[in-house]
């Protein structure tokens, strides 16, 4: 009984951390999902696409959080939709916002920049190195009894955008 006694509050600690570990596992793929997801989706639809409400960004934020499977939530997490453009062969220079007169100037990037700093997207006949950059990020708690790790799960996913315009 006192071995028992001893190793039951260990083994209790190792089963819950496991089995929040999963959980945390599964709630990181399931962002991970739902971010490419709406990255494929951003990119096959034109940014000035008229909608019946909300915008180009808000559509695609709005598709991410529903294939989250409630995973994310704007409360406690984020999204992150930028459309950008590299440069004519410098990859030097930075990544830039698309904006034009016919769409909204942040795209849901709440610093009116990329979501993913530090890409270089370069122009070519073939291609007008314009990208889609989608990130999300939510808190993370793992807790074995006596010990608790909390952290930030995020994901990022860039797709190249299909639209011309």
């Amino acid at each position: 009984m006192v071995e028992f006694a001893l190793v039951v509050p260990l083994l209790m600690a190792i089963l819950l951390g496991t089995v929040t570990a999963g959980i945390a596992f599964n709630q990181k793929l399931q962002l991970s999902h739902a971010t490419r997801e709406g990255a494929r989706y951003a990119a096959s639809i034109p940014p000035n696409q008229a909608f019946v409400s909300g915008t180009w960004a808000t559509n695609v934020r709005d598709l991410i959080l529903a294939r989250s499977a409630g995973d994310l939530d704007l409360t406690t997490g984020t999204v992150c939709v930028s459309l950008v453009e590299g440069s004519a062969g410098s990859t030097s220079e930075p990544l830039r916002v698309v904006t034009t007169s016919t769409r909204a100037a942040t795209y849901f990037s709440t610093t009116g920049s990329p979501c993913i700093s530090g890409e270089t997207y370069p122009i070519s006949e073939d291609d007008p190195g314009r990208r889609v950059q989608i990130t999300s990020s939510r808190p993370a708690e793992v807790e074995a009894i006596v010990y608790s790790w909390e952290g930030t799960m995020r994901t990022e996913a860039t797709a190249k955008s299909e639209s011309s315009q």
